[in-house]
């Protein structure tokens, strides 16, 4: 691949999951059974437990163009701790990284789509789970980082 698009690539998605680090560095473990003001919600945990395990689910997608199912490292955790959510989500970044360096993101798989378009899935999965959490900021009273004041004008 070329390692110059693998470095923007990189570097968009310490932005964006960087981003991600630092409303966890905002966080306290018990912010993360906190649920939305509906029956139906589901806690912080939840997004950030589908946060990882679509980036760990979506490598085969990148590197193959093959949808093998979704699974969260994290779900094998006994504890979930906010260390813990921190330590998963790099061990995927490195395997993420990884498997981009090693990909021409712009070939073609069979049914058109390519790496590059299949790590944008990823991109914009990443983004929705902000847009979620952002609820929860205002519902919870959660503290906003800075990143998310600045990127999608936010504040209370």
């Amino acid at each position: 691949m070329n390692d110059s698009l693998f470095q923007e690539i990189k570097a968009h998605w310490l932005q964006l999951r960087g981003m991600t680090y630092d409303l966890l560095g905002e966080l306290k473990s018990e912010d993360l059974d906190k649920k939305l003001p509906f029956p139906t919600s589901q806690d912080i945990l939840y997004q950030f437990n589908c946060m990882i395990g679509a980036q760990e689910s979506n490598i085969p997608l990148i590197t193959k163009g093959a949808w093998e199912g979704f699974s969260s490292s994290l779900d094998k955790e006994p504890q979930k701790t906010i260390e813990v959510i921190k330590k998963h989500m790099q061990e995927a970044d490195n395997k993420l990284f990884e498997a981009l360096q090693n990909t021409d993101l712009l070939r073609k798989f069979s049914d058109g789509s390519s790496p590059l378009m299949n790590y944008m899935m990823l991109v914009e999965h990443e983004a929705h789970h902000q847009g979620q959490l952002i609820n929860f900021i205002y519902a919870c009273d959660l503290p906003i980082p800075k990143s998310w004041a600045d990127k999608w004008a936010l504040s209370k």
